[in-house]
């Protein structure tokens, strides 16, 4: 006995849902964004009062050096009196005196500043927890609405196959999502937070030009570090957000140059072949690919524990094979598989990737053995599939 399924009734759920879903995600964006002002307005309240405690640490130095001296010379005139006039040991006194009396000042504005600092610091670590959550809840959000409305432009293939799609849609837009945070948050921390040090050190420079000229060639060379520091940031994000070399070179030298790259910086040996004709295929094909092959190599570095890792590309004329192993410690397919939802989405990354471009993944380990990784793509007649990468890629 089949059940009929009204459709149209299904579709102004989703429809309801879906305004719902849009107003609640603009809500709390315009809190988040609100928020991340305030945060903003928050970091140059640090940074000023920063430089305030340092001015003041400068001048309760300067005091207490002209403290030190001025009890000193109190000492000798108590000493030798009688070479002083009364008026003049008077004064040698009522000197030290008012500098103790300001240095008593400048100290308490010292610690007033201090607390001020930390209570500052404090407000801003609890913000950035908040724009963190507000993000994060947006991304959730953004997901749903992005899942359901998909869905509700194909309902009749939802209805085919729920669960399956249900699973690789949210994954594909969650991995979208993760990617622009991920990439927002590598901006935020990196490069951008090293321009706010750059701006407070100039401020610094500034104000002890006169003062220290050693200490402001001291801070000058660590601005310089921190730009060059700063400027190879922005150039692995670019990379990794669409490596250039992938469009101007192709596949196997790109491969080749982040091997010997990846080889360099996690010290782990690698070794690229190619077999057969090196040629220039479609360019989701070549993204699909690349991002596989890095995908791979990230979790031998953070996983196997592996001191050699291999990739062997081959190009037939209607498929490209690609084969990475490493001589790792392997792990157990199958508990790995069944724990999907523990966190195990390097490979479900690359599996998700491939089959979308109807593809095939194969993983082979063995504890103490190991992995191999083997994907199979399909060209078509004109290249590849015919389609852009998506801006993740």
């Amino acid at each position: 006995m089949s059940t009929s399924i009204d459709t149209r009734l299904l579709d102004n759920v989703i429809s309801n849902t879906l305004h719902a879903i849009e107003t609640g995600t603009r809500q709390i964006f315009e809190i988040a964004d609100a928020s991340r002002k305030e945060y903003q307005s928050l970091e140059r309240d640090v940074a000023a009062v920063q430089i305030q405690v340092y001015d003041s640490v400068t001048e309760v130095d300067r005091l207490e050096n002209a403290l030190r001296k001025a009890r000193q010379r109190l000492v000798f005139v108590n000493k030798n009196y009688e070479k002083y006039t009364e008026a003049q040991a008077k004064q040698v006194y009522e000197d030290t005196m008012e500098l103790q009396a300001q240095l008593l000042v400048v100290r308490e504005r010292e610690k007033q500043l201090r607390t001020k600092r930390d209570e500052l610091s404090m407000r801003l670590k609890n913000l950035g927890e908040l724009v963190a959550k507000a993000e994060a809840t947006c991304t959730q959000l953004s997901v749903a609405y992005h899942y359901l409305s998909g869905e509700q432009q194909e309902i009749g293939l939802m209805l085919q196959s729920v669960e399956e799609k249900r699973y690789l849609g949210i994954r594909v837009i969650q991995a979208q999502e993760e990617e622009r945070r991920r990439l927002a948050r590598e901006i935020h921390d990196g490069p951008a937070q090293m321009m706010a040090n750059v701006v407070l050190r100039a401020e610094i420079c500034e104000r002890v030009l006169e003062r220290d000229i050693d200490l402001v060639r001291d801070e000058l060379k660590e601005l310089k570090q921190m730009v060059r520091d700063s400027l190879v940031e922005v150039r692995q994000i670019i990379f990794d957000l669409r490596p250039m070399e992938l469009d101007d070179l192709g596949l196997s030298p790109t491969l080749r140059r982040y091997l010997a790259k990846f080889q360099e910086k996690h010290d782990i040996q690698t070794h690229f072949v190619h077999i057969g004709e090196e040629r220039r295929i479609s360019a989701p094909l070549e993204v699909a690919v690349f991002r596989a092959v890095q995908e791979a190599l990230n979790n031998i570095w953070k996983h196997s524990m592996a001191s050699l890792a291999t990739v062997k590309l081959e190009m037939t004329m209607s498929e490209v094979i690609v084969h990475i192993t490493d001589n790792g410690k392997g792990f157990d397919i199958n508990q790995t598989k069944g724990n999907r939802e523990k966190g195990h989405y390097g490979l479900l990354g690359i599996q998700e990737r491939i089959q979308l471009l109807g593809g095939h993944v194969e993983f082979r380990s063995t504890i103490g053995e190991g992995t191999k990784v083997l994907i199979t793509l399909p060209i078509s007649d004109q290249g590849g599939i015919g389609v852009e990468p998506s801006e993740s890629d």
